[in-house]
């Protein structure tokens, strides 16, 4: 979703009392990645919440790697996709340091997802959201204006003509740039697609669960997805235990950006149900905060999940493209009661 409407006069006035964000290294288009800083003011600060600080980086402005708003990383960990808002897919490869903490990226990749043409579509057809990798291999993305979910093969990134999926009940309704911008394939092969809405001060979401290769749209079922009050949900991505991690995103001329990442137990993922998960994580300032819209999980040697979220800049020279990693103790993620 772009902000840049809201976003440059609030960037502006940030950025004469110091910057939009905390930035270890300037960074230029011709560098790979640059680290960053937690805290710089805080070195030996590790942990956010439940969550344990492993490094992150500062992607390149310009190249096309920018307007990042979906991603996913590899089972190894040593390789990125990411679509950005202007129909695109990124790729890219990622290293580690001696103690497993994200150290650089680089090798980046950029090439135009191929868009769906419809005599019925208005305006911008390629305002791509997320990215889901399925388990036969193919991967879904969301678009917002022309609301719609769309199948791609590839088998390292998603390409080729790709196969609209029935819309779910009363997407037409959302607003234009607020569409589904949370998408997750479950690990019993059902699809959960959470609605962003408008910045309207509501808590409550709009949301949909199919299995994992709906036919009609009557195969959606509504359920609830219950924000943090201002927060709005931009991605989301399963874990092992038939659970998802939710990310949601705030922005305000007063308080900036900042970020939550959510836990929602499996028996809330069903029909009916009001997701109403626990805060793992908030990033707000002094960390490191921006517009971020991707999140993606994998297992780490230990069994812990691996946490990785990205940010979109809007391709705002205002704005920075960050990927954070961090790690979730198996231990954090605590049981809760559904539709609470």
């Amino acid at each position: 979703m772009r902000l840049r409407t809201l976003v440059i006069p609030f960037c502006a006035l940030l950025a004469v009392a110091g910057g939009c964000a905390a930035v270890a290294g300037n960074g230029s288009p011709a560098e790979s990645s640059v680290p960053v800083a937690l805290d710089r003011d805080r070195p030996d600060l590790s942990e956010v919440g439940a969550l344990r600080f492993r490094g992150a980086l500062r992607l390149p402005d310009g190249a096309g790697v920018g307007g990042l708003s979906g991603l996913w990383v590899s089972d190894s960990g040593d390789r990125f996709v990411a679509v950005s808002d202007l129909g695109k897919s990124v790729t890219g490869r990622l290293s580690y340091d001696a103690q497993g903490r994200l150290a650089g990226a680089g090798q980046y990749d950029v090439r135009p997802l191929v868009i769906d043409k419809d005599p019925d579509y208005r305006g911008r057809l390629n305002d791509s959201e997320d990215l889901v990798r399925l388990p036969d291999g193919g991967w879904l993305v969301p678009f917002e204006r022309n609301h719609r979910i769309l199948r791609y093969d590839g088998a390292d990134r998603p390409e080729g003509a790709p196969r609209k999926l029935p819309t779910p009940p009363g997407l037409e309704k959302a607003p234009s740039n607020g569409g589904v911008e949370a998408l997750a394939a479950l690990p019993d092969g059902r699809i959960l697609a959470i609605e962003e809405g408008d910045d309207d001060g509501v808590r409550e979401r709009h949301a949909w669960i199919a299995p994992a290769n709906p036919k009609t749209r009557g195969d959606w079922q509504p359920l609830t997805y219950r924000a943090a009050p201002r927060f709005r949900p931009t991605a989301a991505a399963a874990l092992p235990d038939g659970g998802v991690l939710v990310l949601e995103r705030r922005v305000s001329l007063l308080g900036g950006w900042a970020a939550r990442i959510v836990h929602v137990p499996a028996d809330s993922l069903r029909g009916g149900a009001t997701m109403d998960g626990v805060e793992l994580a908030r990033l707000e300032p002094p960390l490191p905060t921006d517009n971020f819209e991707g999140l993606a999980v994998r297992l780490g040697p230990d069994g812990d999940t691996l946490v990785y979220i990205v940010s979109d800049d809007n391709r705002s020279p205002l704005q920075r493209t960050y990927l954070m990693m961090f790690q979730l103790p198996a231990n954090a993620l605590k049981p809760t009661v559904a539709g609470r």
